[in-house]
């Protein structure tokens, strides 16, 4: 008989990333450093035959700056006496010496703290737990202390392998048969489900026991399971609450990240620091109060697993698509001495946005003769006198333009000189290249003319098929194709050149944000429920 489990609204789910500020009781004139350590962490008990198993429990400051002063940290293993033994790593470099049931460890620099090690005790019960605690002092500083429960054994949640068609068309989908298994023998008392994919991914169903938090590039869901998945068992989405995954027209190097972990006690919210009325105003004999606001529900907490690597797979996804990167024709004009705004300015035409390791896209701008630049915007560089390239950071959404704005001095008033605007990706070496997706290849150099003699004029929109433009010349006055320049639109009439010598080139890197994009994504109502259920014994997917 198989066990259903709902995720039902009650969960009571908020959005993924509130917190709460810490309030101070009062300013201090010492600057005040918070360590930072893991909340809770699972030990493999002390095994039949054999070693326990180490894990590593750490605790470190915040970046110190220019503090430059020595901390002094004092590790209290007491209260784990008996549940799990405490050492500083070997590692490490040494800092720590032993006092009794504590450690005395000094450091400086720009993240001082102590890495330690943990290990169940022999005569350590499953369940069992204790908090180790790390506090820091410092001449002319405090030092905020930290807390990490250790316990016992534990859940052991592992995420099978979905096996994602990595190549899905855009506007495909393809069904998300999420399976997991407890390698425990402890049960987890509910589960925290995370999905996390590139902006490219839509999930079209949304279930009111999940929170979605989305940003220009990503989005974060987080699903909550409760009840009690048992040890050495295997669960997968029940087929009446589907979960599926669409490419989007957007889609190009996409990633989709899915998780699950045990679910942890309940947070409490902060309690609010105004009070219920405060200032009252009395204004034409009615009070203008103030209340307490209720706070935000916490978001779920994650208990600890006995082998976190395990709990996540990443599939990364390569949709056949592509993005027009095109440059826009620039023209200037003044007399000798003049000094002149310009913006150097190029769009991705879309349909897919871009994003990598490194600039998506790079700028080329090749000076016409008698200019010079006065200002540069902070993400170009000069490469030769006449020649500036300039960066963009590692996204550039679909339909974006690129701006870059200049200072720039006439220096000598020549007649119809001639530049060039270029925009494209790098290669391996970081020379700039055309990018693999873009197959419009008459629009990514345009004119930059400096005192044309003529009416700028509109270019014919340009083919797909139509000839490449010449590649970026490192020069100081390169050839930059027929027509004259304009202070606004694409110039599309590029000089005409070999397609593969066309003047940028993929820089093949995959997409390297996690989230889930909010567009496409619609409430299907309270009525539907996502559900795992309990698989028999032939075992989880591969």
């Amino acid at each position: 008989m198989r066990q259903r489990i709902s995720l039902l609204a009650a969960c009571g789910l908020v959005a993924v990333g509130l917190t709460t500020p810490t309030a101070m009781a009062a300013e201090s004139a010492d600057p005040v450093f918070r360590l930072d350590g893991q909340s809770a962490l699972a030990l493999r008990p002390y095994p039949a035959t054999g070693s326990p198993q180490p894990v590593a429990v750490s605790f470190h400051l915040e970046d110190t700056g220019s503090f430059g002063g020595e901390f002094t940290f004092t590790v209290d293993r007491a209260p784990v006496a008996g549940i799990a033994s405490v050492k500083e790593s070997s590692a490490a470099p040494q800092k720590c010496v032993e006092s009794g049931t504590k450690l005395i460890c000094k450091d400086k620099g720009p993240r001082p703290g102590v890495d330690l090690v943990a290990t169940a005790e022999k005569e350590a019960k499953e369940g069992a737990s204790g908090t180790v605690e790390v506090t820091g002092t410092a001449a002319g500083a405090t030092v905020t202390p930290a807390r990490t429960t250790l316990q016992i054994g534990g859940p052991d949640l592992v995420m099978k392998d979905l096996g994602l068609k990595k190549d899905p068309k855009p506007g495909e989908s393809q069904a998300l048969p999420l399976a997991f298994r407890n390698e425990s023998t402890q049960s987890a008392k509910g589960v925290v489900l995370e999905l996390e994919a590139t902006r490219g991914l839509e999930l079209p169903e949304r279930y009111d026991n999940c929170t979605y938090r989305t940003t220009g590039t990503a989005t974060k869901v987080v699903c909550t399971v409760e009840g009690e998945f048992e040890g050495k068992a295997t669960y997968e989405l029940a087929g009446d609450s589907p979960l599926h995954l669409k490419a989007g027209a957007n889609a190009l190097n996409e990633r989709f990240g899915y998780g699950i972990y045990p679910l942890g006690a309940p947070q409490k919210a902060a309690d609010a620091k105004r009070p219920d009325a405060a200032g009252a105003a009395t204004a034409a004999g009615r009070k203008l109060t103030a209340r307490k606001k209720a706070e935000a529900a916490p978001a779920p907490l994650r208990a600890p697993d006995l082998n976190p690597v395990d709990n996540k797979r990443v599939a990364d996804l390569t949709v056949p698509n592509t993005a027009d990167f095109a440059a826009e024709p620039l023209t200037v004009k003044g007399a000798a001495g003049t000094t002149v705004k310009a913006v150097v300015a190029a769009r991705n035409n879309g349909p897919a946005w871009v994003t990598g390791t490194g600039p998506a896209a790079v700028v080329d701008v090749v000076l016409p003769q008698g200019v010079k630049v006065v200002t540069a915007p902070a993400a170009c560089r000069a490469v030769q006198p006449a020649l500036y390239r300039c960066a963009t950071g590692p996204v550039v959404l679909e339909n974006e333009k690129l701006a870059f704005p200049f200072e720039l001095k006439i220096e000598k008033a020549v007649k119809d000189a001639k530049g060039a605007i270029t925009v494209g990706g790098l290669d391996a070496k970081g020379e700039p290249k055309r990018h693999d997706f873009d197959k419009v290849l008459t629009n990514n150099q345009a004119a930059f003319t400096a005192n044309p003699t003529a009416t700028p004029t509109k270019s014919p929109s340009p083919s797909a098929s139509g000839s490449a433009s010449p590649s970026a010349s490192k020069s100081a006055s390169p050839s930059a194709g027929s027509s004259t320049g304009s202070t606004t639109g694409n110039n599309a009439s590029a000089a005409a050149g070999g397609r593969s010598g066309g003047p940028l080139a993929s820089t093949g890197s995959t997409a390297g944000l996690v989230g889930l994009a909010g567009a496409g994504l619609f409430a299907v109502g309270a009525a539907l429920y996502l559900s795992f259920r309990r698989r028999g014994n032939g075992g989880a997917h591969a």
